[in-house]
């Protein structure tokens, strides 16, 4: 299974929900969370000269590919994905300011979610191939729309990763330039200026070993203006890359600015480029739940209720509560320690931690609950520090999760 990507720090689970029903990527209506990491198809993403959302500007193409393939030396031969059993390869089939493959993150929106929202994309870079293939470069963009109504949603500005590797010129061990602008194109942009466009000045990052990167754009309100805050890491990693952590402020009041536009290789001069874990989330996420459970290892049967909200700059709330309808047993929740949203193709899922009372004793607890959206039922799962478990199917009610 592709690993789950994490909006907040994940919580030791006490009970593993068993079962992954198979399913193309999902995402919610924008601003809700959109996820592919490729296991199972390229849903979201569009080859640059196939029918879709945006202009056909010229070739590009993506294409799903196992892990460990094998192009006969050629860029990143070879190597695992990022997670999971398949990543991507992007490719813009030409040597020169070609255009790539793009996605839309599950749709475009002119609402700008509460809290804000992030993109970001795992790209593999390979320093060996850099040493021997000057001057070749990439575009990566996660653009914003404008908040006036319309359809579809119109363009407001790019943010976009340039990274290009080194020029003869260049001193230093062979890898890859990197900086942050809203330019793309050789004739826009070049990865090695020390003042892109729009000021301040950005020093460039240099990156000399080879690996998984995350490529990530966190969109959020600063004061009323449009702040977008553009980092790099090594892959699982929560610290970036030295350097690799540009803000960038535009100038575009909040009351102008909509949701997600597209994530795009606005060029893509290398070929077979490895891209994985294709991301948008909000930073506020939301679940809730109400409906009977049945446990089949058990026998039990209990109704269940809950809410949770958690935002990334620490806010949270929420709220458990299980009835077993065999036993007669009683759950209230009583405080919250975390509420944690994870991802997958497939899935949401919320787990709570807390403290609350059993038949009016007090107990730890840790729910989770999984939105499994079209592809199958929901899932939920209580389990208490006296011991009492229950986990199983929803077989009625709702769970939903965004």
């Amino acid at each position: 299974m592709k690993k789950h990507l994490k909006m907040l720090p994940v919580l030791a689970v006490l009970i593993a929900v068993i079962g992954s029903p198979v399913g193309s990527a999902r995402a919610a209506a924008p601003p809700g969370p959109f996820f592919n990491g490729f296991e199972k198809n390229l849903d979201g993403w569009y080859d640059s000269t196939s029918p879709g959302p945006f202009p056909n500007t010229g070739p590009g193409f993506i294409t799903r590919r196992m892990s460990g393939y094998s192009n006969g030396g050629g860029y990143a031969d070879g190597i695992a994905s990022a997670a999971g059993h398949w990543h991507a390869r992007a490719t813009g089939d030409c040597n020169f300011d070609c255009p790539g493959p793009k996605t839309t993150w599950g749709g475009y929106t002119s609402v700008f979610p509460q809290g804000g929202y992030r993109t970001q994309l795992d790209i593999y870079l390979d320093v060996n191939w850099a040493a021997t293939h000057q001057d070749a470069r990439f575009d990566f963009s996660s653009a914003i729309n404008r908040s006036t109504p319309a359809t579809p949603p119109t363009h407001l500005r790019d943010f976009v990763f340039n990274a290009g590797t080194n020029r003869a010129i260049d001193p230093g061990p062979p890898g890859f330039f990197i900086n942050a602008s809203t330019n793309a194109g050789r004739s826009g942009a070049f990865p090695e200026n020390p003042c892109p466009n729009p000021p301040p000045c950005r020093t460039p990052v240099h990156v000399a070993t080879s690996g998984w990167y995350t490529f990530q754009h966190t969109f959020r309100d600063e004061a009323g203006m449009l702040a977008v805050d553009m980092r790099i890491f090594p892959l699982g990693g929560n610290t970036p890359v030295p350097g690799a952590d540009w803000t960038i402020r535009a100038g575009d009041l909040m009351t102008t600015v909509g949701g997600n536009r597209y994530g795009l290789f606005a060029i893509e001069e290398i070929p077979d480029l490895p891209i994985d874990n294709s991301l948008r989330t909000g930073l506020c996420r939301s679940g809730q739940g109400d409906g009977d459970v049945e446990d089949g290892s058990s026998g039990k049967h209990g109704h269940a209720h809950f809410k949770g909200d958690a935002c990334e700059s620490g806010s949270q709330s929420g709220d458990v509560e299980e009835t077993d309808q065999t036993s007669g047993d009683s759950f209230q929740s009583t405080s919250l320690t975390s509420a944690t949203f994870t991802q997958d193709e497939g899935s949401q899922t919320l787990t709570m931690v807390g403290m609350g009372t059993h038949n009016s004793l007090p107990v730890a607890f840790t729910m989770v609950a999984v939105d499994n959206g079209t592809l199958g039922p929901a899932l939920f799962s209580l389990v208490l520090s006296d011991g009492y478990v229950i986990a199983g199917t929803v077989v009625s009610g709702t769970v939903t999760i965004q």
